[in-house]
């Protein structure tokens, strides 16, 4: 997600990374409070030194999961066929790799099923609440992308857009005509 972010420099990107991290920190003072131990598998490894209710790495995965599915959702009319081909295919993948992700912690016997439930549904119950929270601050973007250092860090606000690479792809074009004139 950081490179992501880097790499895009898309601003309700890095509002997804801050509540990814959010997340994150929750699902570890929830692991504190509840203290509830790891399988006894886990024991046997000795590789467990904290807590395990909730999954944390299930918890991240499915808030990504959550999110990036109420954003293409949201886009849905907004894209061409095509485009809504590869978003699905992507949230598939996406859902794909949650799914594997928790799967995994029991078969390693570093959760048992109960923890990496609880790590799904904390994820996707936050996942929704932190859709909301980026379309409340959707009337920031604007603002905040018009700022000179952002500006100058190349951070941009294409949320809401339907095509965000056509939209660059054209930006691109015309930008190399004139250079080229």
């Amino acid at each position: 997600m950081f490179s992501k972010v880097y790499t895009r420099r898309e601003l309700h990107e890095a509002v997804l990374l801050a509540g990814l991290l959010l997340e994150e920190g929750i699902a570890r003072a929830l692991k504190h409070l509840l203290k509830h131990p790891r399988p006894a598998t886990c024991d046997m490894l000795q590789l467990c030194h904290s807590h395990g209710m909730p999954s944390s790495h299930t918890s991240m995965m499915f808030a990504y999961l959550a999110i990036t599915s109420c954003i293409t959702l949201q886009l849905w009319r907004r894209r061409a066929t095509v485009t809504r081909l590869m978003a699905a295919a992507e949230q598939l993948a996406v859902a794909a790799a949650a799914v594997g992700v928790g799967a995994s912690r029991i078969y390693l016997g570093y959760h048992s099923s109960e923890q990496v439930l609880a790590g799904a549904l904390l994820g996707c119950m936050f996942g929704v609440v932190w859709f909301c929270v980026m379309r409340l601050l959707e009337p920031e973007y604007d603002m905040l992308s018009r700022w000179q250092l952002l500006r100058k860090l190349g951070v941009k606000d294409t949320w809401g857009v339907g095509e965000p690479l056509a939209v660059e792809a054209a930006a691109f074009s015309s930008s190399s005509k004139a250079k080229s004139a």
